[in-house]
């Protein structure tokens, strides 16, 4: 990945600035560690949260409770543990590489979650909460959580595994490449659309409502992607605006498409086991800008990525000591 190179230096320097080794002094388990500043491997008895407005950046430290990042602040840990949830509040960023999360992700109106490499044992969550961050992402490379339940803000999967379903209800927009999804996928509403790639769903997949575009396969042509979708039960596709594309996929059970204004866009190379129950015109290549919008939500979440990672490591550095 195109961001993975900047910010492992950016981290690399920093931890040969300042990086220590701690050893945890005893603390009872109801009490709240506070981080503003950066902690190295040392594992943590208690909560921990990360105050408002401010940056932590931890490596290699084992948090044995639950997280929260409260509004405005930030949080990165690179090969570390958290045995609790994580809760992001308002604004809020949480950034995990090399690490292990036991609980739930909450972005609760946050600016965003970014998980590479690491795991979630329970769900991924993006809720909107009043005053809160509408366009927050939800941003997974290389990783693995149980399921995604998204009502907010963006979605976007990469090489990674869910073990369960996924559902987004009112996003922005999921694109998922490269990824297996063992359960159901579900987008409802979305204000533009997204894509499928590469991946598989063990489970039905609908997409209903909302603005597209929308390309489920249908991109090989254009060379972002590179083999088929296997969707093991059903693939709907009904209500979208805006511009549907399906084409090289492998669905197990039927494939509907209906009250899609334009009428979707079905190519040759789908295989279908079951019915095929559509309102349909041949596939035909995606215009410049349908391409283009792909391509620019990586882009731009690449960019906020580093971006907030950088500050959040920079910010810490120059808070000095955590602990």
């Amino acid at each position: 990945m195109k961001l993975r190179s900047k910010v492992a230096a950016i981290a690399t320097t920093a931890l040969a600035v300042g990086g220590v080794t701690m050893v945890a002094a005893p603390a009872q388990a109801d009490l709240v560690t506070l981080c503003s500043g950066h902690g190295g491997a040392i594992t943590l008895p208690t909560d921990l949260a990360v105050p408002a407005g401010k940056s932590c950046f931890l490596d290699g430290t084992v948090i044995q409770g639950d997280v929260t990042v409260r509004q405005g602040a930030n949080l990165h840990i690179v090969g570390g543990e958290i045995q609790g949830e994580v809760i992001v509040q308002k604004d809020g960023y949480f950034d995990a590489q090399e690490s292990s999360v036991d609980g739930r992700v909450v972005n609760r109106g946050s600016y965003g979650t970014y998980l590479e490499e690491s795991s979630a044992g329970a769900a991924l969550r993006a809720v909107p909460v009043e005053g809160g961050n509408t366009d927050g992402f939800a941003y997974v490379v290389d990783s693995s959580v149980r399921n995604i339940n998204a009502e907010v803000g963006s979605v976007y999967l990469s090489g990674s595994r869910v073990g369960g379903a996924v559902k987004a209800d009112g996003v922005e927009y999921v694109d998922i490449y490269d990824s297996v999804i063992r359960g159901a996928l579900s987008v409802t509403d979305p204000d533009i659309g997204g894509i499928l790639c590469d991946s598989e769903v063990i489970g039905a997949a609908t997409y209903s409502g909302g603005s597209g575009p929308l390309a489920v396969g249908a991109g090989e042509k254009e060379g972002f992607c590179s083999s088929v979708n296997y969707v093991d039960g059903d693939l709907s596709v009904t209500g979208v605006s805006g511009g549907v594309y399906i084409d090289n996929n492998i669905i197990g059970g039927d494939l509907v498409t209906s009250g899609n204004n334009p009428t979707a866009q079905i190519g040759d190379a789908n295989r279908v086991r079951g019915g095929v129950l559509t309102e349909e015109i041949a596939l035909r290549s995606f215009s410049a800008s349908v391409v283009e919008e792909f391509e620019a939500h990586e882009e731009q979440l690449a960019e906020e990525v580093e971006q907030a990672r950088a500050e959040t490591i920079d910010e810490a550095m120059a808070a000095g000591p955590a602990f």
